[in-house]
């Protein structure tokens, strides 16, 4: 009876570790844009992991603010993208009317950093999420980056 314990336990044990395995090797890569059954449009929330900063996770050590525009939608988001570009180490890799992916590359050892913004209009919001492609933990360089345009932003008095 001891033995047939144990090995569910370590079987439970397996299946967990796996499951983080795969969230961190499949999970973290990529864009996380989801588009819902009424074609709404929301960015996917953090895995329970050190490495990433977003706006619709529940989590609360992965949870950051949206942005909200201070003045016209259109004029604030044509800015936002201006200021993505003009980042030091970051290239936009997707861009419409709604929606920015952009990858952001670390100055020592050029890791991938995925940083996305989605604008909901009609919310008068703008969700971000900024996530490390590979790391575990990235000392807290998402959440740094988020700070930093937060800050532009308001200073130009695009965000609240």
């Amino acid at each position: 009876m001891k033995a047939h314990r144990f090995y569910l336990e370590r079987l439970g044990k397996c299946i967990l570790m796996s499951t983080i395995l795969a969230a961190m090797l499949f999970g973290c890569s990529g864009k996380h844009l989801r588009v819902n059954d009424d074609n709404t449009m929301t960015l996917c929330g953090c895995y329970p992991l050190p490495n990433c900063v977003s706006s619709t996770t529940w989590i609360l050590y992965n949870r950051t603010s949206p942005f909200e525009p201070a003045g016209p939608v259109d004029e604030a988001w044509l800015t936002i993208k201006a200021v993505i570009r003009d980042m030091p180490r970051t290239e936009i890799v997707e861009e419409n009317n709604v929606y920015i992916h952009a990858k952001c590359r670390s100055r020592a050892f050029r890791f991938v950093d995925h940083l996305e913004l989605l604008l909901h209009p009609d919310l008068n919001r703008i969700s971000v999420r900024s996530s490390s492609a590979i790391a575990l933990w990235d000392l807290n360089v998402n959440r740094w980056r988020i700070y930093k345009l937060r800050k532009q932003l308001e200073e130009m008095h695009v965000i609240k």
